[in-house]
């Protein structure tokens, strides 16, 4: 047996239980090193030069690509689609999952079966939605077209339309459903019995249990889904691409489409270098939205 060494008045572990926790990380550790922070650091590197695949890096221009974005019209494009990507997602589909999750909560018998029933809405792969979605706002044999019909309303052009393409793309979202619904759920749950009949006592019950009971007590799970809606809404990319292309006119253009045609679409255009300068402008400015959003959330909880 190895007996913990003391020294004094502290008890010192043996090396061996010291080491052990961190054998457990290690591994952990290092995949999280090469895989995220490792590829962060090569996109600033690359940004550096006119990158040249071929015989890399190729030449170093120093800050030319960041200042040939900055130039750039469709760069500004982007920004903005993606703003308007993000209010919508936020104002469309942010408030679904919750509400589901206060129906689900009310239920007494076939609440397991509904929740299942929103779960396996999520085994529909994204690229089967897209091309569901993509019927259903076709402009002459679609479904949104053919209900229009009956109030006497014109028929739309939706995703060939620039007023209405962001709006098709994010409107799938107000489904809702997924792992997030049940994660509200556990959440809503988890608050205490004696709360609750406190609040029954007291006469609060229906609309003003949920408002003054229900909500402020997840409020963490709700500020923790909002902060991971914005950093994964404003890195889109497979939404607008396989429904658009980023078009028409470039209209549902996000960051990520943007940044992915500068480095593999057309002939003259590829520059590697330019979009991990654009990757590296995105990455600075999500890290400065969390931190923020993360100690304006602490601020919150210490009034």
């Amino acid at each position: 047996m190895v007996f913990p060494v003391n020294r004094g008045n502290k008890i010192r572990k043996p090396l061996v239980h010291r080491i052990t926790p961190w054998l457990f990380v290690l591994p952990g550790l290092i995949l999280t090193i090469l895989l995220s922070y490792y590829p962060m650091i090569k996109a600033f590197y690359i940004s550096l030069f006119d990158f040249n695949p071929i015989n890399q890096p190729g030449q170093f221009i120093g800050l030319k690509n960041f200042i040939d974005i900055f130039n750039q019209q469709a760069y500004w494009n982007a920004w903005i689609n993606t703003f308007m990507f993000l209010l919508l997602t936020l104002g469309i589909t942010f408030l679904v999952p919750i509400i589901q999750a206060i129906f689900l909560s009310e239920l007494g018998r076939g609440r397991e079966f509904m929740s299942t029933i929103y779960l396996v809405s999520t085994l529909v792969p994204i690229s089967v939605n897209v091309i569901l979605w993509k019927w259903i706002w076709h402009p002459d044999y679609g479904l949104a077209n053919h209900i229009l019909s009956y109030f006497n309303i014109a028929p739309q052009l939706w995703l060939s339309d620039p007023n209405w393409t962001k709006f098709c793309i994010v409107f799938p979202g107000i489904i809702g459903g997924g792992v997030i619904v049940l994660m509200y759920l556990a959440s809503i749950l988890s608050i205490p019995e004696e709360i609750i009949e406190s609040a029954r006592i007291d006469g609060c019950s229906g609309w003003k249990r949920i408002f003054f009971i229900t909500l402020p007590n997840i409020r963490n799970i709700i500020f923790l889904q909002f902060l991971l809606a914005v950093i994964y809404t404003m890195q889109i990319l497979d939404g607008p691409f396989q429904f658009t292309k980023g078009g028409p006119a470039g209209v549902s253009t996000s960051m990520g489409v943007y940044i992915y045609k500068t480095a593999m679409e057309g002939t003259r255009n590829i520059s590697y270098g330019r979009a991990n300068a654009a990757s590296v402008v995105f990455f600075l400015l999500l890290v400065v939205m969390t931190i923020v959003q993360m100690r304006f959330n602490r601020s919150e909880s210490e009034m």
